[in-house]
């Protein structure tokens, strides 16, 4: 019987090896398997993998299905995880290892005892997958001389080139489409899915496994313990001739018995997205350049700009060539259904009665949510305007003959590369907000009974600069266990009616309190090439909250920034944190946070693309691991004479949120946990609707204070 410690050092290997795969060495002789023809019985011939392809997606999630069906039919759990990873060694050599690797992660990173495996950071373990390109969108050639493939004449938009080939930032992007697979996740512990599954769609399931059993099986249901319908369920699975096959023809009650969308997946893939693009389109302001422009319909445009990945192994875009005329006018037709649906408030559904839109909905239309586990929808519309249309962009580079090759925007592990992915997701985002914008704006009337203040009495302070929310530098990326209190004193006691200066703070070395954020660039080796990366001074805040009842009052304190100039556009305004936090009873408290606990980045944070930390194997790990923003990307890059922002705090009633304390792994704002999204309300809240008044009018709510902040680039 192996050890856990044998099968983790084989999981290990199994994903080096099926990264060296996708992604071979520059100049090494031969074809990868992940590009050579796949001539079996079970690929049917050559044709790349793409996580936007609906169907490759589906099969890779039956994929990891079948590797926890096969881990769960074991008696003992090392053996249930040997068997699982033999499936994956083998089904290797008969499917993509970009496929193959997708179902493992899907498995390692949702099932209970696949999560005791080890997937070891792509970043680490195959660090020539981000490597900065030798042309990028500028066409120029490098000091050893030129590079084959074509001038993509974007000097512009070169500048930009560090920022879209991050490391961390790509590694997010991609592994947070395996935590929220739009084709569906299996069931992280079978005996829980015995148990809860609805009992109507559990005897659909059975009926298409067995269609005439001893017992009929709703009968079968009632009688017997979640262990028995567990086994009965793993034998037959596993019995299966072709268990692909299978599920592919499953109707959809079968079909969500043994498939779930992640908790408000679609609500969280408006938004997640949407948040990186507040962040590129800080950047480009930052760099002179203008705000990204939406690749809209009629999608005709052929974009200036190119791009060439190499040496990564991937198909160059070349510039000014449109999209193919019946792709755009496909793209239109899907734009048109969602943009009238979007309008209208709802959704063609099965019957005559429409299905009204709702948060989730929304981005289950626009993404391409299995159809089976979404409401039931008019067939044959909304089959995915966002992945389609990343498969459309993608074909304009056509591959030579013989190579099945694609563009960057075909993979999520290296789509954002692209600047066209960035134009994409604009005209993706504008048309979920048109359903937003159309929304009730919020009453702000559950506010609880805190004060932030705007400021002090008699104090004639112009807006933006509330007395009680400062900023924290500091000199080392590790905080200082004392730091909190010393914080605390410091803008506490005699102090709690006054704008404390900035200076340093009181009896701890390397801490000060400011108005300046700083950020520069760091240099770090991946693989055999050095790399230069956006990264910042470290840093945190802290806020004095005022309690007005008799008792302790829980909180959930949002903390935002947007550029000076775009405060009053919601979707400028950058998540930074959420935390909950208890205010002691009639008095005021001091909240410090530094910036490796923010809710938005990966913890343990990293400060080095080289030094990366692996995730952890607790199988009763609550969080994902390795999800969130990279720390070295949680605020814009500024400029040298210094950019304005404004910081916003808004504390909001935590009976209501929900919101649990937040642990060390996995970030809670941008990937939630694994038993829901931590937080009833809307993601981004208060900016995910309209606000009448502006954002002058949220400065006015007792609950909520704002300050001016500057952040330079050295």
């Amino acid at each position: 019987m192996p050890t856990m410690a044998e099968l983790q050092d084989r999981s290990r290997a199994l994903f080096t090896e099926l990264l060296i795969d996708h992604f071979p060495d520059a100049g090494a002789t031969g074809a990868a398997p992940s590009r050579q023809a796949l001539a079996s019985t079970r690929t049917g011939g050559p044709r790349p993998f793409s996580w936007f392809n609906p169907d490759d997606a589906r099969a890779a999630t039956i994929f990891a299905a079948e590797l926890a069906i096969s881990a769960a039919a074991a008696e003992d759990v090392t053996d249930g995880l040997a068997a699982a990873l033999d499936l994956a060694d083998a089904r290797r050599f008969e499917e993509s290892p970009a496929l193959v690797r997708s179902g493992l992660s899907m498995f390692v990173t949702h099932s209970r005892s696949g999560r005791q495996l080890v997937k070891p950071r792509t970043v680490a373990a195959r660090p020539q997958a981000f490597l900065r390109s030798t042309t990028g969108t500028s066409g120029a050639e490098p000091a050893g001389g030129p590079v084959a493939g074509l001038t993509l004449q974007a000097p512009a938009e070169a500048a930009l080139d560090y920022w879209r080939e991050d490391a961390l930032a790509n590694e997010h992007h991609e592994h947070w489409h395996e935590v929220y697979p739009y084709a569906g996740l299996f069931p992280t512990d079978w005996a829980e899915w015995a148990a809860s599954t609805d009992r109507g769609n559990l005897a659909a399931l059975f009926e298409q496994l067995d269609p005439q059993p001893a017992l009929p099986w709703p009968e079968f249901l009632r009688q017997n313990t979640p262990a028995v319908i567990r086994d009965r369920f793993l034998n037959l699975a596993r019995a299966l001739p072709d268990f692909g096959a299978f599920v592919r023809a499953l109707p959809a009650p079968a079909y969500r018995a043994l498939f779930r969308l992640n908790d408000r997946q679609g609500e969280l893939f408006v938004y997640m997205h949407r948040q990186m693009l507040a962040r590129y389109d800080a950047e480009r302001r930052a760099l002179g350049l203008p705000e990204v422009t939406a690749f809209a319909p009629p999608y005709t445009a052929a974009p200036p700009d190119g791009y060439d990945p190499a040496p990564l192994p991937y198909l160059p875009r070349p510039a000014g060539v449109p999209l193919a005329p019946a792709s755009a006018a496909s793209l239109v037709r899907m734009f048109d259904e969602i943009d009238a649906g979007a309008r209208s408030g709802a959704v063609l559904g099965s019957s005559a009665a429409d299905v009204p839109l709702d948060r989730t909905i929304i981005g289950e239309v626009i993404e391409a949510a299995e159809a089976r586990l979404r409401t039931p929808l008019r067939a044959g519309k909304y089959p995915g305007l966002h992945n389609i249309g990343h498969g459309r962009i993608s074909g304009i580079s056509v591959p030579p003959p013989g190579s099945t090759e694609q563009a960057v925007m075909n993979d999520p592990a290296v789509a954002i590369r692209d600047p066209i992915f960035w134009r994409w997701h604009k005209g993706i985002d504008d048309l979920a907000a048109v359903w937003q914008d159309a929304q009730p704006p919020y009453d702000l009337a559950d506010v609880p009974p805190v004060i932030v203040r705007d400021a002090l009495d008699g104090d004639p302070a112009a807006a933006w600069a509330s007395p009680d929310i400062y900023l924290v530098s500091r000199s080392s990326f590790d905080d200082d266990d004392a730091a909190a209190a010393a914080i605390e004193a410091a803008l506490g006691g005699a102090a709690l009616d006054q704008r404390v200066a900035d200076g340093p703070v009181p009896g701890l070395a390397g801490y000060r309190l400011g108005g300046e954020l700083v950020t520069r660039f760091g240099s770090s080796t991946l693989g055999t090439g050095t790399v230069e990366f956006l990264t910042h001074d470290p840093f945190g805040y802290a806020v004095r909250i005022r309690n007005t009842a008799a008792s302790p009052t829980a909180v959930t304190v949002r903390v935002f920034i947007a550029p000076e100039e775009s405060v009053e556009t919601r979707s400028a305004w950058i998540e930074l944190d959420k935390v909950l936090y208890e205010v002691p009873a009639g008095s005021t408290g001091v909240l410090y946070r530094p910036d490796t606990e923010f809710s938005v980045i990966k913890r343990p944070a990293e400060v080095d693309p080289s030094a990366v930390i692996e995730g952890g194997t607790d199988p009763d790990d609550q969080h994902y691991c390795v999800c969130g923003w990279p720390w070295t990307l949680v605020i814009p890059r500024g400029t040298p004479n210094g950019s304005a922002y404004r910081l916003i705090v808004v504390c909001t009633d935590a009976t209501i949120d929900q919101v649990p304390t937040a642990e060390h792994c996995g970030s809670m704002s941008y990937c939630g946990a694994v038993d829901g999204y931590p937080d009833t309300r809307d993601m981004g809240y208060p900016f995910s609707r309209p606000i009448p008044g502006g954002v002058a009018a949220l400065l006015g709510q007792p609950n909520i204070g704002g300050r001016t902040l500057t952040i330079k680039h050295q």
